[in-house]
């Protein structure tokens, strides 16, 4: 019985389709215009706004028109227009717009493996973004619907006069209404997606310059001691979850006994990478961040100063297109990455294949070397970033658990580093940093969101030295006082003898995923405590 009224019911409702076939047309126009247009305005307000009711109006007339002109001509532009309705969508949901430019340059920036752990965990396994692909599929569905009951077409020659007609009124549709529609999420997307990759890259340019500055560059005199120069980078690292900090459980069991360090409160001038890294190597900084593409980094002063430089990474190489990070590795004269160098190299390796990149027979004992080493640290997915046999906690419970555990692996993985260079040095700059932090509940984490939190930023700050009378007066400098390590590049050349003060930045501003969103850390909201200067 049950049965015998669906198809009932199935046989009206095709009846009615094939006599009012334009009101499909019409009800795919608009489902694929305005449903995530109205889910956001009702559940994402933070990247929606009512203004954009307007041109969806003017999107789904368009659309109209051209499934009136030909169904195929709908498919087309439904399948666009669908697809960056969703990637908006997509994104608002998981991080909240915030800089759409931002985003599409860390697209454009991943690498294969970065795409493939993101395609799994935010796509495959997200039922958000199962649901937009229902949306798109409906959308189109209705498009191919439309196309089975649309009247038929008349003679050849009126059908082409009825199809030049519809593309005259499309294109003055679009003349009128272009300009309107800038607004709408999907042109938005598609826009500046466009803009970034087809513009004159700054970041090429910057290349270029300091390689024509190096070229003709009088050399520097570091006055100071030290042979081995070692920066360690780590990568998503919030000191909340160390040891060192006092973080409950035993996650950095080598900094908590390396002796005579300066271990400072430290915050990151960005929430991510690309933007954060050039503002540490470099004089740029949260409120001058256009500097770096005009100035060479530390790790061009060190090559001045007559340090061999090497940079050595677990992280993508990135694309030279938009990647900030590979323009500034490119200033070492040794340049490795474990994906491209190493025999057998993937994304997502544990960190400690980075010493099979650091072999013993070039660090050489009294030669000047300044090796600077990228991790892949507590970088997302974090249960993939540690052996398991190398865990702290065997059996995590939550989220926290596992942030933990990459924490103490990092800790292990520094220690390897700094065994392996005090043993072949004369006197040695050690030194780690992370690029950003991390926010981490029981069940949820991340960075870069464009409503940032304080635990995004918070990173750890050590130094150690040979001779660690070179660090008293940093170590003077930073005591209980709140560290942006925007002027980072400042201590590293204070340190080596090319300034007179160590130039510690104070400054709580930082950056909101990139340039000219800056943000007082101290207003930002925080999961557990918030922290002051």
């Amino acid at each position: 019985m049950t049965f015998r009224r669906l198809s009932l019911a199935l046989g009206r409702v095709s009846r009615v389709v094939r006599r009012y076939p334009y009101s499909v047309l019409a009800t795919a126009a608009l489902w694929t215009t305005f449903l995530p247009l109205l889910y956001g305005l009702w559940r994402e307000a933070h990247s929606y706004q009512p203004d954009m009711v307007p041109p969806a109006f003017a999107i789904a007339l368009a659309l109209f028109v051209l499934g009136w002109i030909h169904p195929a001509l709908y498919l087309l532009a439904a399948l666009a227009v669908g697809l960056l309705n969703a990637v908006y969508a997509h994104i608002a949901h998981f991080w909240r717009v915030g800089n759409l430019e931002i985003r599409v340059e860390t697209a454009l920036d991943s690498s294969p493996g970065e795409s493939s752990e993101f395609l799994r965990v935010f796509v495959l396994q997200s039922k958000f973004a199962w649901a937009l692909m229902g949306y798109l599929a409906v959308a189109l569905l209705l498009g191919v619907l439309y196309a089975r009951v649309r009247p038929r077409a008349p003679r050849r020659g009126r059908a082409w006069a009825w199809r030049g007609m519809g593309a005259v009124l499309f294109l003055g549709l679009a003349a009128f209404m272009g300009p309107k529609v800038k607004g709408y999420p999907a042109v938005m997307l598609g826009t500046t997606t466009y803009r970034v990759y087809t513009r004159v890259n700054p970041i090429l340019e910057r290349k270029d310059r300091v390689a024509a500055f190096m070229a003709t560059a009088p050399p520097l005199n570091c006055d100071a001691a030290f042979d081995k120069i070692v920066f360690v980078l780590g990568e998503s690292a919030n000191r909340d979850f160390m040891s060192l900090y006092g973080y409950p459980r035993p996650t950095t069991p080598f900094l908590d006994s390396l002796p005579n360090k300066v271990v400072a409160r430290a915050i990151s001038p960005v929430n991510q990478t690309m933007t954060a890294v050039p503002i540490i190597f470099t004089p740029a900084t949260v409120t001058e961040y256009d500097v770096f593409y005009t100035s060479p980094s530390i790790v061009s002063d060190l090559r001045r100063c007559g340090y061999e430089t090497f940079w050595v990474s677990n992280q993508l190489r990135y694309s030279p297109y938009t990647s900030s990070v590979s323009s500034i590795a490119s200033e070492a004269e040794h340049v490795r990455f474990v994906l491209d160098d190493l025999e057998g190299g993937k994304f997502g390796l544990p960190d400690e294949v980075l010493l099979q990149l650091l072999p013993e027979d070039e660090i050489v004992p009294g030669r000047k070397q300044a090796f600077f080493i990228h991790l892949l640290g507590s970088h997302f997915d974090w249960k993939d970033r540690y052996p398991p046999d190398k865990a702290l906690i065997p059996e995590p419970r939550d989220l926290r658990d596992i942030y933990a555990n990459t924490i103490h692996y990092t800790d292990q993985v520094l220690a390897q580093i700094f065994a392996r260079f005090h043993a072949r040095s004369q006197s040695m700059l050690f030194v780690y940093t992370s690029d950003h932090g991390e926010w981490i509940t029981a069940d949820e984490g991340g960075h870069a969101f464009s409503q940032a939190f304080q635990d995004e930023y918070r990173i750890p700050l050590v130094f150690w030295a040979s001779d660690p009378t070179r660090l008293e007066l940093l170590a003077q400098a930073m005591e209980g006082r709140l560290v942006n390590t925007e002027a980072l590049d400042v201590q590293i050349r204070y340190l080596v003898g090319l300034e007179d003060d160590p130039g510690v930045s104070y400054r709580t501003l930082v950056l909101s995923l990139g340039p000219g969103r800056v943000r007082d850390y101290v207003d930002l909201p925080y999961l557990e405590y918030g922290e002051t200067p």
